[in-house]
């Protein structure tokens, strides 16, 4: 069974966030994907299994603490592998079928790698935070609140706490306690931290341990913020930037389309391929 390692929002190989792509994952258990994951220790890897039609495939997607309903860079990376093993077109349209959620991709080739657009479809907006909760929150990280705007939950697949901090702060941004129960209590799974005005944004994994690269199910959901709050217009693309802070400067192309869809894209990069050995899949 071959796998791929791929960067994605890169603009060369060796930049953006890195991922493990499984392009037929048949015979592995979920069992077997939380281990190979954690294996790799990649933020995140995504395991694909062909379905009746030809640009169709289930996806499956895990970090190396749980299985995700949804995720923004493995739908991106898987999209773009696909193109290279199943076209010699220069665009093809893909669909991946997660647990919870259908998403359709559009691929083209690029002189270098490929570029890859989701549509996200549209934003569920939440919970609003009192100035009271959203400090508690921003002091989590040891950071200081933007009270120019609201820190809000939104979701287009996993629900983020969007949570505007000044620019000092997002640079010395650490999470400094335990978030899930909190989190949970206003239905959010993870928080994104914001520097609105830079249009740049970190995010961590629950335990606070492992920061996230380019978080692409962050991007869709920052993007419809942005346009609710009147800092861009719908039918415009814009860019947001992560992964600074860990050498790793990312781009992450947004757009919320007329009708309220949000996309999101950006290059793909292949670096490497790989095999299991024989004992490996034989776990299942």
């Amino acid at each position: 069974m071959d796998y791929w390692q791929v960067d994605v929002f890169a603009e060369r190989v060796l930049a953006g966030n890195g991922l493990a792509v499984f392009p037929d994952c048949r015979g592995l258990s979920a069992a077997a994907m939380q281990e190979l994951t954690r294996e790799l220790r990649q933020f995140e890897s995504i395991f694909l299994a062909p379905l009746e039609a030809p640009n169709a495939f289930a996806a499956r997607v895990f970090t190396v603490e749980e299985e995700l309903p949804f995720a923004g860079h493995p739908i991106l990376g898987a999209a773009a592998l696909l193109h290279h093993l199943h076209t010699r077109e220069a665009s093809a349209d893909w669909l991946l079928r997660l647990p919870e959620k259908q998403v359709s991709i559009a691929t083209r080739r690029l002189d270098k790698g490929f570029y890859a657009e989701m549509d996200q479809g549209p934003a569920a907006f939440g919970q609003v935070l009192d100035d009271a909760r959203a400090d508690a929150f921003a002091a989590a990280f040891g950071s200081t609140r933007d009270a120019r705007y609201p820190a809000q939950v939104v979701s287009t697949g996993l629900p983020y706490l969007l949570l505007p901090v000044t620019a000092a702060g997002l640079a010395s941004a650490k999470q400094r306690e335990m978030l899930d129960d909190a989190l949970a209590g206003i239905g959010a799974a993870f928080v994104f931290l914001m520097d609105v005005d830079a249009r740049e944004g970190r995010t961590w994994d629950p335990l606070g341990v492992v920061e996230d690269i380019a978080t692409g199910s962050a991007a869709g959901p920052v993007a419809a913020w942005r346009v609710a709050q009147g800092l861009e217009r719908r039918g415009e693309a814009f860019t947001l930037a992560q992964g600074r802070f860990l050498g790793r400067p990312s781009r992450l192309d947004v757009r919320v389309s007329e009708s309220g869809h949000v996309q999101v894209g950006g290059k793909v990069q292949l670096l490497a391929q790989a095999r299991l050995l024989p004992a490996v899949t034989a776990l299942g």
